[in-house]
């Protein structure tokens, strides 16, 4: 076995180990304080910085053309005990989905929090891998990581500029995932970003822009026993508007909570239950996991005058390796180009736990 799958199958581990020191559980009522809050809560267990975008070929209009590339930076923490005596666990995912050879590109990291490898700022947004970095310099993020295909290495370096204020998820960024005490996390997002970098393979160098989405979570068991995983969608449309959406399946695939949110230029709405649908129209079958996933959705909030069909751009999109828990994620837009987004698929290989 070799070391980077002892290093995975040992993260995943951690996932089920149950701890004598509490953790806080996410609850109504924390005072947001930013920069602070865009840093590390090492009182919760679980936590994630997850990034998500699409690129165009600079000289192309964002909501007309096709992108040249969508991408995910992710990087996730747990930790094994809150009395201080152990590092938090890191692991980071970097993801180039290349849409014009429909392909998607992967890399993992794991570990190195007790060289000082990979960690997180409690104070300001910085988290790294390595040389897989976020960083924040003045107004401005900065999002540096690399994948590999084969004997190649593609370099993503990409300036995140006029940032929206934060949106609380939720209740004031508490957002419930189930109807339990504590199955919730603390969330918010920051959608729309501005991009401008580039893509980097061997000696050619693309410059692009585009539109990204920033989600950043941080709970403590947030999931009821009776959920197997989600469905989420952060969505960017044409007229100005952001929306976000999910939905908590039953082991037998049924509906076991759902929520979400609107933003627009006139502000913030909370999205219940009953008012939007997302609806699986096609799946894939992986080759590897052998899950079936929906690659094709009915996104409907009726209050909004929204109906749209959205389609994955690449259907090949599941990440993990061997013995991890798989999930799948990849760029969605509609037909008419009027709507683009992410689309984030766990629990169809597996039970998720968080």
């Amino acid at each position: 076995m070799n070391n980077l799958l002892k290093l995975c199958i040992s993260f995943l581990a951690l996932f089920s180990v149950a701890h004598a020191e509490p953790f806080r559980r996410a609850e109504p009522g924390h005072v947001w304080s930013f920069p602070r809050d865009h840093g590390r809560h090492s009182d919760f267990q679980t936590e994630w910085w997850y990034y998500t975008g699409q690129l165009f070929d600079s000289e192309r209009d964002i909501f007309q053309a096709r992108p040249r590339y969508g991408f995910q930076l992710t990087f996730f923490r747990r930790a094994t005990s809150v009395d201080g005596k152990s590092k938090d666990q890191f692991m980071a995912h970097a993801v180039v989905t290349d849409l014009r050879k429909g392909k998607t590109l992967w890399s993992s990291r794991l570990g190195g929090a007790e060289l000082g490898l990979s960690g997180a700022s409690q104070s300001f947004l910085r988290v790294w891998s390595g040389d897989w970095t976020i960083d924040t310099i003045g107004a401005d993020q900065f999002l540096r990581f690399s994948v590999t295909d084969k004997d190649e290495e593609i370099s993503v370096r990409l300036n995140v500029r006029d940032i929206q204020a934060p949106w609380l998820q939720g209740q004031n960024g508490w957002s419930q995932k189930a109807n339990c005490s504590g199955c919730a996390s603390q969330y918010y997002s920051l959608p729309r970003l501005p991009i401008v970098g580039e893509v980097i393979r061997g000696e050619s160098s693309e410059t692009l822009r585009g539109l990204g989405w920033m989600d950043h979570e941080f709970m403590t068991n947030s999931l009821a026993d009776t959920q197997v995983g989600w469905d989420w969608m952060g969505l960017m449309l044409k007229d100005g508007r952001s929306l976000m959406v999910y939905r908590l399946r039953r082991e037998d695939g049924s509906l076991d909570f759902a929520a979400g949110a609107i933003r627009s230029t006139d502000g913030e709405k909370v999205l219940r239950q009953g008012d939007f649908s997302i609806t699986p129209l096609k799946t894939w079958k992986s080759s590897t996991s052998k899950a079936e996933y929906p690659i094709a959705w009915r996104v409907e909030v009726p209050s909004e005058g929204i109906q749209v069909v959205l389609t994955a751009r690449v259907a090949d999109c599941e990440l993990g390796e061997a013995n991890q828990t798989r999930y799948w994620e990849g760029p969605v837009a509609s037909e008419g180009e009027d709507v683009l987004g992410y689309l984030e698929m766990t629990g169809y290989s597996g039970r998720v736990k968080f």
